[in-house]
């Protein structure tokens, strides 16, 4: 029995060899021919690709986000169309700020201010997003006075 199991042990060693010895060739031939040739077929299928939260998800996932992702969003499945915007700059946002200049450079290509009042405060626009934007009709509703002009 055991000189059954020393032969099947043989037989695998050469074929993980030669397995091991295709991958890089398998590899170059993906990246070379087979890759290109599906990329393209991918993007002629994907021209008229809209968004949707299935593709939101995929980027939001491609970006690592950690737990502050979800304490600054929530439920993913619950933002609203209209915010999907704001989650993609917050995922690529907490991407990059690792360091101070990493953060510094997406706001300002993103032109979003990072000064605030006070260290621990919401800048004034984080309300306005929250709050939705400030209409006549919004002002009335909130009990406000519309603004002089």
């Amino acid at each position: 029995m055991r000189e059954i199991r020393h032969v099947v042990i043989d037989i695998d060693r050469p074929l993980e060899a030669a397995a091991r010895a295709t991958q890089p060739l398998d590899a170059q031939r993906w990246r070379e021919e087979l890759r290109p040739r599906a990329m393209r077929l991918f993007a002629a299928r994907t021209a008229k690709l809209t968004w949707s939260r299935a593709l939101l998800k995929l980027l939001v996932e491609e970006l690592y986000p950690d737990d502050l992702f979800t304490e600054l969003i929530g439920n993913l499945d619950r933002v609203p169309r209209r915010q999907w915007p704001r989650v993609v700059a917050i995922a690529v946002a907490l991407r990059h700020s690792w360091r101070r200049d990493g953060l510094a450079r997406i706001a300002t290509g993103l032109h979003v201010s990072l000064q605030s009042g006070r260290p621990g405060t919401s800048a004034p626009h984080s309300t306005r997003l929250r709050n939705g934007p400030r209409t006549p009709q919004t002002r009335r509703a909130r009990g406000s006075k519309p603004a002089r002009r």
